[in-house]
């Protein structure tokens, strides 16, 4: 069945095969001696999707689209793992590369890892265990995540998070439950170049470069009970502005629920910036919520999604109203369980706009592949 891999929401296979490296007596450092020699193994992982998208108005009607992520794990030794992925996409004409994440996995031991470079940051659970096209289970990202074109009618809340820095997991099992704790330290967020100081937009590039002296602090709490139920609580924070005294604070909590052939889960994400004004320093709040329910029969599986953002708020007063809700309808058909056909359809409604403006309505489709 497709579920088998997504419930337990591992990032475009590459988790599996560090596991099947790591875990293989073949390829194990082997002794010679009084020297062990590292095994130096690789594999190579990822995933890719061909898809097409129609507007039912606006300018841009319909396109086609294609990626391709590769995923290349090196183990180094026994407990020694470098994994990258890359990305390759047709954006406009042009094939826009980029790198998703480049990191080392040090195994302390059976429950605690420690990991450094560039990260997806276990911030929600969308971001780092769902948004490869063929664990998403509805054809396009949650809009409340700027990512895999996510059109809609407000801004999304954060992109998927990647950045640059170190983290610590650990994991205890008491009886049938499992806890996870995740922390990390990053270079953290940036602000947009020639963007209005009293609204800044936030970039968080990912890069070897700080604005600031300031980290982003964060982690993730997971508690679950396999394989049925899940929740998760999530909190970063860090210093945007290069003298160290504006914030950004973002929270998300997520949960997931799953009963045979029914799959449920959900994120709620809230946003607070921290701003500067001649009157005072007023926070900015942005916030919303996804929720999605799947039903497998077969080899079909409908899918239904609702997101909402909020209108925005400063200091607890609405500031603009620039809210907007999507209902999404989609039915999948798993030809394999890493061979999915995807195709649905996004209702998207704006606050304060008239249904006859509204010109993001939107049929999309996809294949998307694991390999």
């Amino acid at each position: 069945m497709a579920t088998a891999k997504t419930r337990h929401a591992w990032r475009a296979g590459a988790a599996i095969a560090a596991l099947a490296l790591l875990n293989a007596p073949a390829l194990r450092a082997q002794e010679t001696g009084t020297r062990v020699v590292p095994t130096h193994q690789t594999v190579i992982t990822g995933y890719g999707t061909v898809g097409y998208a129609f507007e039912t108005q606006g300018e841009n009607k319909n396109a086609f689209t294609s990626s391709v992520n590769p995923i290349f794990l090196f183990q180094f030794m026994d407990k020694v793992l470098f994994e990258v992925e890359f990305e390759f996409e047709l954006e406009g004409g042009i094939t826009e590369t980029g790198l998703e994440y480049a990191q080392l996995d040090v195994l302390l031991t059976d429950n605690i890892t420690l990991v450094g470079g560039k990260f997806l940051l276990p911030f929600g659970v969308f971001g780092e265990r769902l948004h490869p096209t063929w664990i998403n289970k509805f054809a396009t990202s949650p809009p409340i995540y700027g990512h895999h074109v996510a059109a809609f009618g407000a801004e999304p809340l954060l992109p998927i998070l990647s950045d640059v820095g170190f983290m610590a997991r650990g994991t205890v099992t008491p009886g049938r439950w499992n806890l996870s704790l995740n922390a990390f330290v990053t270079q953290g967020p940036d602000v947009e170049a020639g963007g209005d100081p009293a609204e800044p937009e936030l970039v968080f590039p990912g890069s070897s470069e700080d604005n600031n002296t300031n980290k982003m602090l964060g982690g993730r709490v997971d508690i679950s009970l396999p394989p049925w139920f899940e929740i998760n609580g999530s909190l970063i924070n860090g210093d945007y502005d290069t003298n160290n005294f504006l914030d950004f604070t973002a929270w998300n909590v997520a949960g997931e629920l799953r009963l045979k052939n029914v799959e449920i889960r959900g994120e709620y994400l809230q946003t607070r910036l921290e701003i500067e004004t001649a009157t005072g320093f007023p926070t900015i709040r942005r916030h919303g919520f996804y929720a999605q329910a799947a039903y497998r029969v077969g080899p079909f599986e409908p899918v239904f999604r609702w997101t909402q953002v909020f209108d925005t708020r400063e200091d607890g007063v609405v500031t603009a109203e620039d809210g907007a809700w999507q209902a999404g309808f989609g039915i999948d058909y798993w030809f394999s369980p890493s061979i999915v056909l995807m195709a649905g359809f996004e209702l998207n409604r704006e606050d304060g706009l008239p249904i006859d403006e509204i010109d993001n309505d939107r049929l999309v489709a996809h294949i998307a592949f694991g390999f």
